[in-house]
C-alpha cells in the first residue's frame, strides 16, 4: 500500500493544474518511465491493470530509445542489378510511407477517443494517460520517419534517372526472365485455384486436418505468388526503362500497363500508385522532354479514349432473335443506308447525263434503267445492313412468312401498286414521254414512273399522280405508244340543197392547199371527207385528217385550226352553214278573240 501512495505522490509532484494529463508522463523520457516501471514492479499487488501499465511503460521506454530512420548508402547504379535494386528500394519506401500514413490516421483516431476519456474524471486514470502518451510518442516517431522517407523519394528518382543515362540492359535476358515469370505465375495461380477447390471439398466433408493443411498450402503459395509479382514488376520497370532510352513511341502505354499491373497485383493504394506514377513521369520528362512527352501522352490518351469509345459503342442496347444490337451496328447501318441512298441518286444522275449525251437512248429507257438500278442498289444496301446487324436472313424469312397474311390485307393496295409498277417498267406499255388518256378529262404526258405510281403532266401543266394499279386494271389510251401519228375526226354540216360532192371537193382542196406541215398522207393514211348523215337542220359531213408530230398532243388546238379552215372554205364558196330552224303552225279558231288597243296620249 505504501508503494501505491508513493507512486501517487511522485506523479502528483509533476501534475499541471491546467492539463487533463500528467505532464510528467506526456513529456517524460526514459528515466521517468523507468522510475515509474520500477515503482510498479515493487508493488506486491498484481492484477491485469498493473500488468497493462507495466507493458505500456516498457513500450514507452522502447519508443524513447528508437533511433531515427537511417537510409541505405545510395549511389548511381553501375549495372542492371544495382539499377533494379534502386527501384526495389523506391518501392519499399513507398510501401513504408503508405503504411506509416495509415498508422498515423489510426493513432489519431485512438487519441481522439482517449481525449474524451481524459476529460472524464471517472475514466481518467494512469492507464488512460499511459495509452495516450504511448500513441503520442508513437505518432511523433512515425511523423519523423514519414518526413525522412518522403525526402528520400526524390533522391532515388534522381539516381534512377542519372543511372539510366549510362547503364546497359541485357534485352535478351530480360525477355527470357519475363517469359519464365509469366509461365511460373500462371502455373502458381492454377495451383492456388486447385487448392481452393480442395478447400471447399474438405470444408463440406468436415475434414479439419486436411482443411488446415490445405489452408497452409494456399497461404504458402500466395506468399510465393506475391514474391513473383514483385519480380514481374521489376521486369516491367526494366522494359519501361529500355523504352525510354530508345524513345519508344509506346512508352505511355508501357507506363499505364505498369501502373495497371501494380494496381491489380501489388497495391491498389492511391498514394502508392501516385508515387510510382510520379517516378515514371519524372523519368519520361527527363528523357523525352516535356513537349515530346505531352505529344506522346496525347496520342496514347487519344488511343485510350478511342478504345473507351469503341467499347461503349459495342455495348449491347437490345437483342433481336438472340442477336445483340449495339450502338456501333446501328450507326454503321445508318451510314450504309445513307451511302446507298446517295449512291442510288448518283446512279440516276449518271444515267440522266448519259441519256443527254446519247440521243439514241429514249426517255423511257433512261427511266427504266435509272429506276431499276436504284431499286437494285437499295435492295443490295438493305441486305448489307442486315449482314452488318448480324441478323440471319432465315429469321427474316420466318418473320416475313408470319406477316404475309397481315401484309396481304393491310398493305394490299401498296403491294398491288408495287407489282403493277414492275409490270409497267418491264412491259413498257406506258413509257416516259407517252401521251396517255385515262378518261375524257384526264390526258397528259407521262413524266415519271415509280414503283407505286406514275406522274402525268396535263397540257395545263398540272401534275396528276395516278396509282400504277389503275393503269393495269383500267383501259388506258396511249396516243404515242408506237408513233406520233393520229387521225382527227372533225365534224361539220351544210344546208340542205348543197351538192355533197362539191362540199367534199372544196374541203379536200382547201386542206391540200393549207400548207400545214404536220399533215400526213400515204396510200393507207390520207385525208378524207365523208358524208355521215342527214340531220334535222343540216347535211352532216366529217373530215378525216392525219396529223404527225407534236400537234397531236394538243387536240383542241389542232381541231380548232381545221374548223377555222372549213368555215372559211365554205364561206368563200357560198356554201351555207345551217343553224337549227323550226316551223311554227297556228291553228284557226271560230271564236272571236277580244282585242283591246290602248293609246298613250302625251
Amino acid at each position: 500500500m505504501k508503494y501505491i501512495m508513493g507512486l501517487s505522490l511522485f506523479l502528483l509532484s509533476f501534475t499541471l493544474n491546467a492539463a487533463d494529463i500528467n505532464a510528467t508522463i506526456l513529456n517524460g523520457d526514459i528515466k521517468v518511465y523507468q522510475r515509474l516501471l520500477d515503482t510498479l514492479s515493487k508493488n506486491r499487488v498484481v492484477n491485469d491493470e498493473i500488468n497493462l501499465q507495466k507493458t505500456l511503460l516498457s513500450k514507452l521506454i522502447d519508443a524513447s530509445k528508437k533511433e531515427h530512420f537511417r537510409a541505405k548508402n545510395l549511389s548511381v547504379a553501375k549495372n542492371q542489378t544495382q539499377y533494379i535494386n534502386l527501384f526495389t528500394y523506391y518501392i519499399e519506401i513507398l510501401n513504408s510511407v503508405n503504411s506509416v500514413e495509415k498508422s498515423l490516421l489510426a493513432d489519431q483516431a485512438k487519441k481522439e477517443t482517449l481525449d474524451e476519456q481524459l476529460g472524464d474524471s471517472e475514466k481518467n486514470n494512469l492507464t488512460t494517460e499511459l495509452f495516450y502518451t504511448f500513441y503520442t510518442k508513437k505518432s511523433q516517431n512515425e511523423a519523423l520517419l514519414l518526413e525522412e522517407e518522403k525526402s528520400l523519394l526524390p533522391k532515388i528518382q534522381e539516381l534512377l534517372i542519372t543511372s539510366l543515362h549510362t547503364i546497359e540492359f541485357d534485352k535478351k535476358e530480360i525477355e527470357k526472365q519475363s517469359l519464365f515469370l509469366s509461365k511460373k505465375i500462371q502455373n502458381l495461380k492454377q495451383t492456388i485455384e486447385n487448392l481452393k477447390i480442395k478447400k471447399e471439398r474438405y470444408t463440406l466433408l468436415d475434414e479439419k486436418k486436411l482443411l488446415s493443411t490445405t489452408l497452409e498450402q494456399i497461404s504458402k503459395n500466395q506468399t510465393q505468388l506475391e514474391m513473383l509479382y514483385k519480380k514481374e514488376l521489376n521486369i516491367l520497370f526494366l522494359k519501361f526503362s529500355m523504352g525510354l532510352k530508345e524513345h519508344n513511341k509506346n512508352i505511355i502505354k508501357q507506363h499505364n500497363a505498369l501502373l495497371e499491373f501494380t494496381k491489380n497485383n501489388i497495391s491498389s493504394q492511391k498514394d502508392f500508385l501516385n508515387g510510382l506514377d510520379n517516378l515514371l513521369s519524372s523519368m519520361e520528362e527527363a528523357f523525352l522532354g516535356t513537349v515530346e512527352r505531352l505529344k506522346v501522352q496525347g496520342l496514347e490518351e487519344f488511343e485510350v479514349e478511342m478504345k473507351s469509345v469503341w467499347e461503349m459503342l459495342n455495348e449491347t442496347l437490345f437483342v433481336i432473335n438472340k442477336t445483340p444490337i449495339s450502338t456501333l451496328k446501328l450507326l454503321l447501318s445508318l451510314f450504309i443506308l445513307i451511302a446507298g441512298f446517295v449512291l442510288g441518286n448518283l446512279y440516276k444522275r449518271y444515267i440522266k447525263s448519259l441519256s443527254l449525251k446519247n440521243k439514241i437512248m429514249s426517255a423511257s429507257t433512261h427511266t427504266l434503267l435509272a429506276n431499276m438500278g436504284s431499286y437494285a442498289i437499295f435492295l443490295i444496301t438493305f441486305f448489307i445492313v442486315l449482314k452488318v446487324m448480324g441478323i440471319d436472313l432465315s429469321s427474316i424469312a420466318l418473320v416475313a412468312g408470319a406477316l404475309s397474311v397481315g401484309i396481304g390485307f393491310g398493305l394490299q393496295n401498296v403491294i398491288s401498286n408495287f407489282v403493277s409498277g414492275i409490270i409497267l417498267m418491264v412491259e413498257r406499255s406506258v413509257k416516259i414521254g407517252d401521251y396517255i388518256e385515262l378518261d375524257e378529262n384526264l390526258r397528259g404526258h407521262v413524266v415519271d414512273i415509280k414503283m407505286r405510281s406514275i406522274t402525268v403532266n396535263t397540257n395545263s401543266n398540272i401534275d396528276i399522280i395516278v396509282p400504277n394499279q389503275d393503269l393495269i386494271q383500267n383501259r388506258v389510251i396511249n396516243w404515242t405508244m408506237n408513233d406520233k401519228i393520229r387521225r382527227f375526226e372533225i365534224p361539220f354540216g351544210v344546208a340542205y340543197g348543197t351538192d355533197p360532192q362539191k362540199v367534199i371537193s372544196v374541203i379536200l382542196e382547201a386542206v391540200h392547199n393549207s400548207g400545214f406541215e404536220d399533215l400526213y398522207n400515204t396510200s393507207e393514211r390520207h385525208t378524207r371527207v365523208i358524208m355521215t348523215g342527214m340531220g334535222n337542220s343540216s347535211v352532216d359531213f366529217e373530215l378525216f385528217v392525219w396529223i404527225k408530230g407534236k400537234e397531236i398532243l394538243f387536240p383542241k388546238r389542232t381541231t380548232s385550226r381545221f374548223l377555222v379552215l372549213i368555215y372559211n372554205t365554205l364561206y368563200e364558196n357560198g356554201i351555207e352553214i345551217p343553224f337549227p330552224q323550226q316551223d311554227l303552225h297556228i291553228r284557226s279558231v271560230d271564236v272571236a278573240l277580244p282585242i283591246q288597243v290602248t293609246k298613250d296620249i302625251e
